[in-house]
């Protein structure tokens, strides 16, 4: 099944993101699967239940093939060329900016893997920790899943990064 006959199956347009995929797929199975689907009508042969069966099939092979598209659409993330800065530099937004730019990913790519907003991600890039939850907590797990996405060591980025937002906070609170 090629992806056109995918996205036409779960009705979804060319630059559907895969959450947008999965939401389709799943409202899709929703309407024709069970006993209370949303168009059970015994009298159209349409719908009984091995019309039914093989449509929910259709579905799973177009959910799962846009799935398999998906993955091998992911870009090559280049981590041996990232030049890790010294432990005794404080990370910020500018080079994290340059460490995922030099991993050849983009925010948008990041946001759909991580599930992190786009604006988190850019308020960590430019420092702008106002922008960001006041929870430390949220901030650090923002961070690790950005930095474990580009393939960056979380134990040393982390670390660095949340130390001045927690400073930032401190001044802030005074």
């Amino acid at each position: 099944m090629d992806e056109q006959e995918c996205r036409r199956i779960l009705e979804v347009s060319a630059d559907a993101s895969l959450e947008d995929i999965t939401h389709a797929y799943h409202t899709m199975k929703r309407i024709y699967e069970g006993e209370h689907s949303l168009f059970i009508v015994p009298s159209m042969d349409e719908f009984s239940p091995e019309a039914r069966s093989a449509v929910i099939e259709e579905i799973e092979t177009a959910y799962r093939e846009l799935c398999r598209i998906r993955a091998e659409a992911k870009p090559q993330i280049h981590t041996e060329r990232l030049s890790i800065p010294e432990a005794d530099r404080p990370i910020d937004g500018k080079t994290l900016r340059s460490l995922r730019e030099a991993a050849g990913v983009t925010l948008d790519y990041i946001s759909s893997q991580t599930h992190v907003r786009l604006e988190y991600l850019t308020a960590l890039e430019e420092d702008r920790f106002w922008d960001l939850p006041p929870a430390a907590v949220n901030v650090r797990g923002f961070l690790s899943m950005y930095a474990a996405e580009i393939g960056l060591p979380v134990e040393r980025i982390v670390p660095a990064y949340m130390d001045r937002f927690q400073k930032w906070q401190t001044r802030r609170v005074k």
